[in-house]
This record gives structure tokens, sequence and C-alpha cells, in this order.
């Protein structure tokens, strides 16, 4: 039996990229955007429709709008937006964290006066990123305007999808399909240490457990192993069709993971010392 991929998987290795900024578009509100000593609107004359103007209302600090996202620690993401020069002196925008917004990085001071678009690639050092589009001036009530503000996840190969992912180990048949909620009982969940599992680099068409990792878990339950779900980081373990997972069979030879023994124990330390994804060539 083969490994079966989720309808998530299928579509991010094919080719899908989701968006995931809210209202990016600023069509006819703010909504999704929290201002921080500004005033927020949605202005006509933006690049494509309205836009949106982040006028200041702290004297000389910095008018900004910003929006927190969920993202997954080591994947690469792309953000582009346009920007145009209002009454502000100039404007720019950061990518961050909730503690730090410029944590990841920071534009130049920008002072187009049409639009222009601005597009940075990063990678996510948190499980919340915060994307921040700021107006400076020396005085209050002064604007700057953005528009089209589009986040994309870039990572789309199984390495970087499983980055920081984990196998659950579980009693009982497969469900039909990976999209499924789990079926049976829990047994053990297999990570590095505290941490998420990695790869290496693949080989050939091989994808294989990162040499330098110790895969183990202790079991939480007491019975017969049947398969394994392999899910990215985040996963809702819920039914539905946006999860990055892979099911596979498991027995003592033969299947698609294969342990010393299937009979778990609770207590006890499971390792898998090596795990592989092939590519076939036809």
């Amino acid at each position: 039996m083969a490994l079966r991929f989720s309808t998530g998987l299928r579509n991010r290795l094919m080719g899908i990229n989701t968006e995931m900024i809210t209202n990016g578009a600023f069509s006819s509100d703010t909504t999704g955007w929290t201002a921080v000593t500004a005033a927020l609107s949605s202005a006509a004359g933006g690049q494509s429709g309205n836009g949106l103007q982040v006028a200041e209302s702290g004297g000389a600090d910095p008018g900004k709008a910003y929006q927190d996202i969920t993202t997954k620690v080591g994947h690469f993401y792309k953000l582009s937006l346009y920007f145009k020069k209002g009454t502000a002196d100039y404007g720019k925008f950061m990518v961050g964290t909730t503690a730090d917004e410029d944590a990841i990085y920071a534009s130049a001071n920008l002072n187009d006066a049409a639009w222009a678009q601005y597009t940075v690639g990063f990678t996510a050092t948190a499980t919340t990123t915060r994307i921040t589009l700021q107006s400076n001036d020396t005085t209050a009530d002064e604007t700057s305007l953005f528009n089209t503000v589009v986040l994309h996840c870039e990572s789309h190969s199984l390495q970087d999808i499983f980055n920081g992912g984990q196998i659950e180990i579980y009693s009982g048949a497969q469900p039909t399909e990976p999209d499924d909620v789990p079926s049976g009982t829990l047994l053990v969940t297999i990570k590095n240490g505290a941490s998420g599992i990695t790869f290496d680099d693949a080989a050939a068409g091989v994808l294989s457990k990162a040499s330098g990792e110790t895969w183990s878990g202790t079991a939480v339950a007491t019975n017969t192993a049947g398969y394994f779900r392999l899910v990215a980081p985040g996963d809702l373990g819920t039914d539905n069709a946006t999860d990055c997972r892979i099911d596979g069979a498991i027995a003592t030879s033969g299947s698609q993971l294969n342990l010393s023994s299937t009979a778990i124990a609770t207590g006890a330390v499971e390792t898998i010392t090596a795990f592989t994804i092939t590519l076939p060539l036809a």
C-alpha cells in the first residue's frame, strides 16, 4: 500500500498560494488591522480601488497599522504591497514578531510620489508574525498610503512543509483519507527531543530523516500500532482539506514504517532510526 497524501499536501506540492492577509485590499474598510497612534481609513485613490490611509495621531510618534499572522517557524514567506507618499515625510513597512515589530525586516524610508510596489521574502522566526505599515512625520495627522498587501507561504517542498512537524502513531486501521480525523488511539508522538523533526536535503529523489536528530517519543497509551500520520506544525487534527499530512501503515517488516515491535506500552520510549520518503522515477 502506498503512502497517502492529504488534499492540502497535494495542493501545496502542485502549486497553491493561499492568501494569509485579512483585508489587504482595503476596498471598503480597515477590518483586520490594528491602529497604534493612528487613525485608519479606507480612502479613495488607491493603487486598485480604495487604499489604506494611515494618519498619525500621536504628535511626533509614528502612526501604525499592524496585523498578526499565524506562521510556521523556519518556513519561507513572500510579502508584497504598494506604497504611495501622502502628506507625511515618509512611510515604511516592517516584518517582525509581537515582541519586536522589525525583528525580521524593516524597509528603508519610502517617499514615492506615485504608487510603487515592494516585495520582500523572509523566514518566519515565530508562530506569530507581525506585519506593520507605518507613517512617519514630525507633526500629527500626516498620512501615508498602502494598498494590495499580499502574503503567501512559499514553502512548497516536502522538506519545507514538514520542517518542525511530528509523527503520530495510532492503533487500528488508517482512515480512508488523511483529510479525515485520526481514527484509533494516539499511542505516541515522535519528535526530535522537544523540537519538531526535520529532513536532510533530498538525494536521488529520496528525502531522509535529518542524520543528526533523534526521533523518539514516550508512549501515552498501550495498544498495537496500526498506522502513522506525519503532520506539519499547527495541524488542526480535524477533518479538512487544507492541513498537510501523510498517512502510512505500520508493521515489523515490509510496511511504510517498520517497528521492532508493534506492541506499544504506556511509558515505553519508541525511537525511529530511519525514515525516508521516495519520489519514484516512474
